[in-house]
């Protein structure tokens, strides 16, 4: 199971130091959106959620971090105010999960992105278990169902507890723990040790 984001004065310290005052504001702001919007319904918390970082710049892996595949935490992405597919990705679920959105209603999501003609990340939101879900994407700002983003072939969905793979467009099939993903593995070990832990 995933963590939610934790805040504290050494956080903040690392950001400030590492990244400056400005990327210190945004995680701030971050921490503000999760205390003040967490009884929201589910469905605004995504609206919010979604907005928040699809404002941050788009910026590929090679030309941020000088690497080809490189997942950003939340704090990095708001640090340095870019990020690419996963890191949207992965900001949006752990953010969601920090202000009460259950874990096994969100999955990170791998698949093909036609127009673009490449391998891209969106977060899915299940409203219950066998529902259609909605797409959470940084290529566009409207969150849509699965079956209305025809652009889209997925391939592969995972969360903190599971991983599964695409049947079609709203069904996958489980096939394991999340364990079996390393850079998931890496991933949260770097996540928990910029928050203290």
């Amino acid at each position: 199971m995933a963590q939610g984001l934790q805040f504290s004065a050494a956080l903040f310290t690392w950001v400030e130091s590492r990244y400056g005052d400005d990327a210190r504001e945004r995680v701030e702001e971050l921490q503000t959106i999760i205390q003040r919007y967490g009884n929201e319904s589910e469905l605004d918390k995504l609206e919010r959620v979604n907005d928040f970082f699809n404002d941050v710049d788009y910026s590929s892996d090679n030309a941020i971090w000088d690497q080809k595949d490189y997942w950003a935490t939340p704090f990095e992405v708001l640090g340095i105010n870019q990020a690419d597919c996963e890191d949207y990705a992965l900001s949006k679920y752990f953010t969601l999960i920090s202000m009460g959105v259950p874990e096994e209603k969100l999955r990170i999501s791998y698949v093909k992105a036609v127009v673009l003609g490449e391998a891209h990340m969106v977060l899915a939101y299940y409203p219950s278990e066998d529902a259609e879900p909605l797409i959470l994407d940084n290529i566009t700002s409207r969150i849509r169902l699965a079956s209305d983003r025809t652009d889209l072939v997925p391939v592969y969905s995972f969360n903190g507890a599971a991983l599964w793979l695409a049947v079609n467009r709203v069904e996958g099939k489980k096939v394991g723990g999340s364990d079996r993903i390393s850079r998931w593995q890496k991933f949260q070990t770097k996540l928990q040790l910029q928050m203290g832990g």
